[in-house]
């Protein structure tokens, strides 16, 4: 079998730690009417404790019973037609106050990449639950809430009663291919056809949040294990096969570009693979520290 091994390119040294706080107010908020999955523990596995210790209300979204008045309810099938698709982002960006369905679209797939970043976790660990995260086995339901809209994921059946073993590196990103073709790639290509927008670009806010999650894994890892961090985060994202994505080349391959926040402390962050458009819904609310588009402007 071809190596997937990116020898070439050299990632810069330092990894910026922005966290995504606004996201962590708003699942504390979530967490008030839902139920969080719970992964069992796996036991001698550390990585499987450390994805335990958190929990998937408050990380992922990912919850084990749905919402009784959710404004919308589809399962994650429905999703993948565009009509639906079309239907969910209406009615998301009637809630934010706008009618741009690019604006929910972004919006809708930072919320949707929680299930991705759980997956990476799950198969990370050799969890059997890995299997749960499937497109025929979720729901996704939009809840109206006090503040801003939000989104849960409802999974039907746990599995996790099936066997899951580690596997070698060719193995696992030979089953998180299979889970970005068949699971994800068509809601992307739903969301893209329903809101006009190029594929791509939702990929990109895919990563964004994917990334995200690997800097919050920073922050909380021993200084010993941020080298195998990050290299496993480079090794999901970059050694994926173009074909999976439906696209001419794979959307996570990205060189991570940092910049010096202008607001004490002036740390160093992570600019963005894309602008994830939040400074289209309010007049006030301008670009992001991290925005890509407030990087061409410097």
């Amino acid at each position: 079998m071809r190596s997937r091994r990116i020898r070439c390119t050299r990632w810069p040294a330092r990894i910026g730690l922005t966290l995504a706080c606004h996201r962590w107010r708003t699942a504390m908020r979530l967490i008030r009417f839902l139920k969080p999955l719970k992964a069992t523990r796996n036991k001698g596995d550390l990585r499987m404790c450390e994805t335990d210790e958190m929990q998937w209300a408050e990380r992922f979204f990912i919850h084990s019973e749905a919402v009784e008045n959710a404004v919308v309810t589809l399962s994650l099938t429905e999703l993948s037609l565009p009509a639906n698709a079309e239907h969910l982002l209406i009615t998301y960006a009637a809630m934010l106050g706008t009618d741009d369905k690019r604006l929910a679209a972004a919006f809708f797939c930072s919320w949707y990449a929680g299930i991705c970043g759980a997956k990476h976790a799950l198969l990370t660990a050799a969890h059997p639950m890995a299997h749960a995260l499937c497109l025929s086995n979720m729901s996704v339901q939009l809840i109206r809430t006090e503040g801003f809209p939000m989104f849960s994921f409802h999974v039907h059946e746990n599995r996790d009663d099936l066997c899951h073993k580690h596997g070698s590196v060719e193995e696992l990103l030979d089953e998180l291919g299979l889970f970005y073709k068949n699971d994800v790639r068509p809601i992307i290509l739903a969301l893209a056809e329903a809101a006009q927008v190029k594929a791509v670009m939702l990929w990109k806010q895919i990563y964004n949040q994917l990334y995200a999650y690997m800097e919050e894994d920073l922050e909380n890892a021993a200084g010993h294990n941020s080298g195998l961090i990050i290299e496993r985060f480079k090794s999901m994202t970059w050694e994926l096969e173009s074909e999976v994505f439906g696209l001419r080349s794979n959307p996570f391959r990205i060189i991570p570009k940092f910049r010096t926040d202008p607001n004490p402390p002036h740390r160093s962050i992570s600019i963005k693979a894309t602008c994830c458009l939040a400074y289209q819904l309010r007049a006030d609310h301008g670009y992001c520290s991290s925005c890509p588009i407030l990087c061409r402007l410097e």
